[in-house]
């Protein structure tokens, strides 16, 4: 279960990198969730708030004997700010920011985001507790992949895309069923570098591949929608390159490629180095070229079809 709270009942020292619960702070509020809707509930069981969850980076705490429990900054509807923690915080109890890779904001270009696989903020994610919002994951969650089941995740980088940024920046939301019923199950915002799986035998006689990967951009660029305002999005990283399940699609996760890691912070990306396999020097699907997409984009409209894996 999880509590939430005002963010006015919790203190935060940015200095010292400290927090606690106000004094005389009412109990914690009650949250139910589910992949569509969140409510809060206070004490009185009267409704507080009520609408799709998004949220922040997380943040990692450790109680003064050691142990961990995390915060999530959240906006729940429109303009009702709450931060939920994963335990009941304890009155008089300081907590410390612990140092952890969690939610690492990376310093990238618009640019730079735009052209990484990266999924936003409310982005269900299928994993072995069932579906998760994808900046509610944190490393060792299993996610599921479409080739080795459930495997741990090694990593989860938060990027932000400005509000203000380059046109040729901006994300594109993919509306429901656009591959076909529940292909995604709901909009998907992503980033224009995101690969979507695509498969089916007509790809095996055009490319020689029956599951092949393509940019969303180029794939989709006549039909999805750009994306407005401020966007945060998440990239996840895996031992190895995988194939997971987002809003029913199957996309592709990040490749530790040499440029994705020269944005890393230094302690982060040596700390990675020695936990990633050499097959992210391969790409998990073969990726199609952009004139083999306008290929597969102008066949499958003669078709009156898509293909999604």
């Amino acid at each position: 279960m999880e509590y939430g709270y005002s963010p006015k009942a919790v203190h935060h020292d940015p200095i010292r990198r400290l927090w606690s619960l106000a004094l005389g702070a009412a109990a914690p509020w009650r949250v139910r969730s589910n992949p569509e809707t969140t409510e809060l509930r206070d004490a009185r069981h009267r409704v507080l708030a009520r609408g799709r969850m998004t949220a922040d980076a997380p943040v990692i705490l450790k109680r003064p004997g050691g142990s961990t429990l995390r915060l999530d900054p959240v906006e729940i509807g429109t303009g009702f700010h709450a931060i939920l923690a994963s335990e009941r915080l304890q009155p008089g109890v300081v907590y410390s920011q612990a140092e952890t890779a969690l939610g690492t904001r990376l310093g990238a270009t618009p640019e730079q985001i735009a052209d990484l696989p990266c999924l936003a903020t409310g982005t269900t994610i299928a994993t072995d507790d069932g579906p998760q919002p994808v900046d509610w994951l944190r490393p060792g969650d299993r996610v599921l992949t479409r080739d080795n089941g459930y495997q741990p995740l090694l990593w989860l980088a938060q990027m932000t895309l400005p509000r203000d940024c380059p046109e040729a920046a901006r994300p594109l939301t993919i509306a429901p069923a656009t591959f076909g019923a529940e292909l995604p199950a709901a909009p998907l915002t992503l980033t224009r570098g995101q690969r979507i799986v695509l498969a089916g035998p007509e790809l095996d006689l055009w490319f020689g591949d029956s599951e092949v990967s393509a940019r969303t951009d180029e794939l989709l660029a006549a039909s999805a929608r750009v994306a407005d305002g401020q966007r945060h999005f998440y990239s996840l990283l895996f031992r190895a390159p995988e194939v997971i399940l987002a809003e029913g699609l199957w996309v592709e996760s990040i490749q530790a490629t040499p440029d994705y890691l020269a944005l890393l912070p230094d302690r982060t990306r040596h700390a990675l180095a020695r936990q990633i396999s050499p097959g992210h020097g391969q790409t998990v699907r073969a990726w199609l070229k952009d004139w083999e997409t306008a290929l597969f984009v102008a066949e499958t409209k003669a078709g009156k079809a898509r293909l999604a894996a």
